[in-house]
């Protein structure tokens, strides 16, 4: 999705759901929160807390047992 940000080809463990969305599932037990990669670029809103960030950053996204965090692209799907 985004190919001229090189941080994006290490990421395995995140996908885009649509051009979009970027899901960062939880991937180990007792897991509460997790380091999430924000392509550069771009605006991108937290779906959980409606919390904006800059893209070209890591942030550490809260993750409780009934949460996947997920962040949308800013201007797309209402956001």
């Amino acid at each position: 999705m985004y190919p001229d940000d090189p941080r994006c080809w290490e990421i395995e463990d995140a996908y885009f759901y649509g051009p979009d969305m970027l899901v960062a599932p939880i991937l180990y037990a007792g897991q509460s929160s997790r380091s999430v990669y924000l392509p550069k670029g771009e605006t991108w809103v937290a779906y959980e807390s409606g919390k904006e960030y800059e893209g070209g950053q890591n942030v550490e996204a809260d993750a409780p047992l009934d949460t996947i965090p997920v962040f949308v692209r800013k201007g797309c799907m209402g956001v």
